[in-house]
């Protein structure tokens, strides 16, 4: 049996919001990740790609990369594997490196990542091989996951759907409409509208919504706009429909939010 190493591992690890991390030369290492909610990586020179919630990608030591996201809370689990030779290892489980995955869920890799933590603190002399048989058995799940055909991260419109999907998140104060947006890739608007919830797991109304709101919130805390400034800065022509939105997603008016906000950074 191939004794693995890690070099460091996280579970459940939370991040938040617009968390940015990139390895620009590369890791020493061997890198899985397995995202809970969405997020974009981008590897060496090519384009930035969209991970949808539930999938997971092995990165190749030496591949430059980053990840980023523009959730409220960016949720991974991830593990470090020190051999450099375990690239040769991992095509024992018919797994790609550098490629995007789906998962089912994540109810048969959270057992197993949890005895993978618990023993990689623990002082334990077979700690080592505990953990090597549990990083065996956490790919073999991966592999079955991986080649299952209804996870292949693919649309024959992708590219242009993740164009459609970038303008929204650069430019969050027009406003955007679901006829203009499929009109682009000359879509129906109820095949456009299907195929944007099945590529990124959110409706293309509630993603425009999101980022409208995201807006929002850092410009109540980083700006003493007044609330009807956000909501025309934010592209909303009524105040009303702008703190209803706001509040429907946080929980909280504009002004409630902003109180929460001056109270958390005087702490």
């Amino acid at each position: 049996m191939i004794i693995l190493i890690i070099n460091s591992i996280g579970f459940n690890n939370r991040q938040s919001e617009f968390y940015s991390f990139s390895q620009t030369n590369g890791a020493d290492f061997l890198t899985l990740y397995i995202f809970k909610t969405n997020a974009y990586i981008t590897l060496g020179n090519k384009e930035q790609t969209y991970i949808p919630a539930n999938s997971f990608i092995i990165i190749s030591p030496d591949t430059p990369y980053k990840i980023k996201t523009t959730a409220d809370i960016c949720l991974l689990d991830w593990i470090q594997l020190e051999n450099r030779d375990n690239s040769e290892y991992l095509s024992s489980y018919s797994i790609a490196s550098d490629k995007v995955y789906r998962l089912h869920g994540c109810s048969k890799t959270d057992p197993v990542f949890e005895i993978i933590m618990y023993e990689y603190y623990r002082l334990n002399s077979h700690k080592d091989e505990i953990i090597s048989k549990s990083v065996d058995t956490l790919l073999s799940i991966l592999s079955d996951e991986a080649n299952t055909d209804i996870h292949t991260v693919s649309s024959p419109y992708y590219t242009q759907l993740f164009k459609i999907r970038e303008k929204i998140h650069s430019n969050p104060s027009r406003k955007w409409t679901v006829d203009e947006l499929c009109g682009e890739i000359n879509l129906s608007r109820s095949y456009f509208q299907l195929l944007y919830r099945e590529t990124f797991g959110i409706t293309c109304i509630n993603d425009v919504i999101e980022c409208k709101i995201s807006l929002a919130k850092k410009s109540l805390s980083e700006t003493t706009c007044t609330v009807s400034s956000v909501a025309q800065m934010c592209g909303y022509d009524s105040d009303v429909h702008f703190m209803r939105q706001f509040k429907k997603i946080t929980g909280l008016t504009p002004s409630e939010y902003r109180k929460q906000i001056v109270k958390t950074q005087k702490r």
